[in-house]
């Protein structure tokens, strides 16, 4: 899955709105193109005071022209006013998704967003998935530690004492900026639930495959188990965000 850059230009109506959104195309036209937030973006908010902005549109590489033109089509039916779906770009406008973007990408699949997450289990569905992709750009220098995931639970000093519930994956990549270790979380926080233990399943890097789907299912297990936990699991979050940052 790819992304290629347009120009988010003003809602239009509202519950729901749809976004108005102009793409360039290499013969000098722009694909003028409506559509729902969830569909279009990878999960930021576009408030109307600062459009026009830039967004990423979902796509696939569906061919070349030379080196510097691709052939894109938009993901979810997406067409634009002309009932197009399928359009010559600059290659300089398209990227391939990140971590945080395929983790977004499946909890829509889930019907989940993730600034509005009301369905933990759905999320922990996503997030499974999530962990049994295979990502590009893993740092071969720190195999096999490279790929791991881990949940944590409770009430902790750095997050203000509230109760939370986080799913994380953590991976050593090599970027333009050279090797490090970041982490894909999504950060749930839940009001009361002010006795709730801290803790962890601790960082488990079982490579992609059965190991890994038995040891999700082992975490789930534990949760189901823990009566004040469990109890977490199946409350709404007042909050939740999902961030992808530098863990060194």
């Amino acid at each position: 899955m790819h992304y290629v850059t347009a120009l988010a230009i003003d809602w239009i109506g509202d519950q729901p709105a749809l976004i108005e959104v102009r793409l360039p195309e290499v013969n000098g036209d722009e694909a003028v193109i409506l559509g729902r937030a969830p569909l279009l973006s990878s999960g930021s908010s576009l408030p109307a005071s600062r459009l026009p902005a830039q967004l990423d549109l979902r796509c696939d590489v569906v061919g070349h022209d030379g080196d510097h033109v691709v052939l894109v089509r938009l993901r979810y039916g997406l067409t634009d006013q002309r009932g197009r779906d399928t359009f010559r770009v600059a290659a300089t406008a398209v990227r391939p998704e990140n971590p945080r973007e395929i983790f977004d990408r499946l909890l829509l699949s889930h019907h989940v967003h993730p600034e509005s997450l009301g369905d933990v289990e759905l999320a922990w569905l996503a997030f499974t998935e999530f962990t049994q992709t295979e990502i590009d750009h893993l740092d071969p220098a720190a195999a096999p530690d490279a790929d791991g995931f881990l949940v944590q639970w409770g009430r902790y000093s750095w997050i203000d004492r509230t109760a939370a519930l986080i799913f994380t994956r953590q991976l050593a990549l090599v970027t333009a900026d050279g090797p490090g270790r970041w982490q894909v979380s999504l950060d749930m926080r839940f009001p009361g639930f002010h006795t709730v233990p801290s803790g962890d399943s601790g960082l488990d890097f079982t490579p992609v495959g059965p190991g890994r789907a038995a040891a999700l299912a082992q975490i789930r297990a534990t949760i189901k188990n823990l009566p004040q936990l469990y109890a977490l699991w199946r409350a709404v979050p007042r909050r939740s965000t999902l961030t992808f940052e530098r863990a060194d």
